[in-house]
């Protein structure tokens, strides 16, 4: 759909906007497919991050696929006065 409209593929792909977070599974099966295209990985977490499995399977696929941690950056993302909340 992208390269149709655009003539190039992506250069960012963000999983929030692209995988339909109320009906993760069947986009979970692709995900391989999804991070293949993807030579680094930039996680923009909050504390609770890890304690989600969608995360963790994400992270592993892209570790298992060959790119290695060294790839990950992780930025903490924390609103002001929402400390507990994020």
């Amino acid at each position: 759909a992208f390269f149709t409209e655009h003539g190039r593929e992506p250069k960012v792909w963000l999983d929030r906007c692209c995988i339909d977070q109320n009906n993760i599974e069947p986009d979970l099966r692709c995900l391989p497919v999804f991070l293949s295209g993807c030579r680094r990985m930039v996680v923009l977490c909050g504390p609770s991050y890890l304690s989600r499995l969608w995360c963790i399977m994400e992270l592993f696929t892209f570790v298992h696929m060959g790119r290695g941690t060294s790839k990950i950056d992780f930025e903490l993302v924390i609103r002001n006065g929402f400390e507990e909340e994020d």
